[in-house]
């Protein structure tokens, strides 16, 4: 597994972005369950951190999040897609509580669909923040070096 030096670039009462520049990794952590403008803030302010730094593995700690509003699945999906598909993220990873996974639709919104180039990122759901970070750096292992 890779040692992650994650150095926070922005915080506030509902989120926390975190960088490891190194292995170009970026940790968003939701503090709070978040309201829609703070859920979208937080990823707008991630994905402008991601595109400034070539970060290449993303793992989201929504944990904190209760219930996924269709809504915000919807948008985040119209945003995270085009960079899985076009391979600026290579993995994301996404840690949810139990409770979140059940009331969410994890195949729209986190699952890649079959029909998607082999080249494309790969998304997968975990309910344990080390084995999120076991996915991502089984695969940074393997390229970064």
């Amino acid at each position: 597994m890779a040692a992650f030096t994650l150095t926070p670039v922005y915080e506030d009462g509902a989120f926390q972005i975190r960088l490891d520049k190194a292995l170009a990794v970026l940790e968003l952590t939701f503090l709070i369950h978040p309201d829609k403008e703070h859920f979208r803030n937080g990823y707008r302010l991630a994905f402008d951190a991601a595109a400034s730094k070539n970060i290449k593995y993303w793992l989201t700690d929504a944990t904190q999040i209760k219930a996924m509003e269709r809504e915000n699945q919807v948008w985040l999906l119209e945003r995270m897609t085009p960079l899985l598909k076009a391979n600026i993220i290579r993995r994301f990873a996404i840690v949810m509580a139990p409770e979140c996974f059940v009331m969410t639709n994890p195949n729209q919104v986190y699952e890649k669909k079959e029909a998607e180039p082999q080249s494309a990122g790969l998304i997968k759901v975990h309910f344990d923040k080390d084995a999120a970070y076991n996915w991502l750096s089984s695969h940074i292992t393997t390229t970064v070096i």
